[in-house]
């Protein structure tokens, strides 16, 4: 089995064979921009970059051919206050933009369905979860259940019902992945390379050969 790892810098990613000491694919990144995470659900690769001293980026590329789906900035997807950890149903993303926002955003288009402002009072703090086909916000205090198509909120007291929310103090439910929450890591500019294994990084990757030096 050849050995096969997405790696990153300044300008692109590659998907490249160790084995044959070539790139599968090269993926470009707009002018400037360096990858600082590689995260993959499914098929979608997802790489946050940025420049020094500029606009942070996130971007979505096909894992089996390197084509780019979508990019945006940062302020686009989501407040720079909150991390950006989304929830997968039926190919579309449901994450909180804000404190106070939830969004739904498409996988394969980067095309928003929504980005809905819901009322909570100041101390309140929801997170997403999906339960089953529904997708529901859920706080210490009460919970809500989220409109797929619309993305408005209505109370939901049936799970404030059967749970104690005051003692809930995380969530797991369905379409989730580990990369959802990497961007809490997520680091400040540098010039630093990046990799992600098994996933699966234009540059002239030619000239990397083996020695993968930033």
């Amino acid at each position: 089995m050849n050995k096969i790892a997405i790696f990153g810098k300044k300008g692109s990613i590659a998907k490249y064979d160790l084995t044959t000491n070539k790139p599968i694919w090269v993926g470009d990144l707009p002018s400037g921009q360096i990858p600082y995470i590689i995260g993959q659900y499914q098929n979608y690769v997802i790489v946050f970059s940025g420049k020094w001293f500029g606009s942070k980026m996130v971007h979505c590329f096909a894992e089996d051919s390197g084509k780019i789906l979508w990019s945006h900035y940062q302020e686009v997807i989501h407040s720079s206050m909150i991390p950006f950890v989304p929830h997968t149903l039926d190919n579309h993303m449901y994450y909180l933009a804000s404190s106070k926002e939830i969004a739904k955003m498409s996988w394969d288009t980067g095309r928003f369905i929504f980005r809905k402002r819901f009322k909570k009072s100041i101390f309140n703090q929801y997170s997403v979860v999906i339960i089953s086909d529904e997708v529901f916000l859920i706080s210490q205090k009460d919970a809500l259940k989220v409109d797929k198509n619309t993305g408005d909120v209505e109370p939901f007291p049936e799970l404030a019902d059967k749970l104690n929310l005051k003692d809930i103090s995380a969530t797991l439910g369905e379409g989730v992945s580990f990369m959802s929450s990497i961007y809490q890591t997520h680091p400040q500019a540098s010039d630093g390379g990046t990799y992600a294994g098994d996933a699966g990084g234009g540059g002239d990757w030619y000239e990397w050969g083996l020695c993968f030096i930033w």
